[in-house]
């Protein structure tokens, strides 16, 4: 007699949620390098870093908390025009995310769709 065959989504949407929602178990979070901008728990460590034109932002996340950026502000992810970050980068637990030159003086923002008020201020100078 044959087993019922199970659906495979069944088992994909509980390990996706799994990998989303449990911190990393084995190690805690790195030290942050120097002129990273780091996360602690649901906020940024900073809530503004100033850059010269030309140079890159580095975001890494620290905390034990997934985050998903993007530009915006308040929860509200939205292209910017100066802004070297387009759509949602999921940050899982000491990942990394890189962005390409701001090469637009201005005031900028970088914000995490999941928590609310988490917002950094990007500001860029010549």
């Amino acid at each position: 007699m044959a087993l019922p065959r199970i659906p495979r989504i069944f088992f994909v949407v509980p390990g996706l949620l799994a990998g989303l929602l449990v911190p990393a178990l084995t190690t805690g979070p790195r030290p942050l390098a120097a002129g990273d901008v780091g996360m602690i728990n649901d906020d940024f460590a900073q809530d503004s870093v100033t850059l010269h034109v030309g140079q890159q932002l580095t975001l890494f996340n620290n905390s034990d908390v997934v985050h998903v950026i993007g530009p915006g502000r308040d929860t509200h992810v939205y292209p910017e025009r100066g802004v070297p970050l387009t759509g949602f980068h999921l940050m899982e637990t000491n990942s990394v995310l890189k962005t390409g030159q701001w090469k637009t003086p201005g005031t900028f923002y970088l914000t995490c769709t999941v928590h609310p008020g988490m917002t950094l201020k990007v500001v860029i100078v010549r």
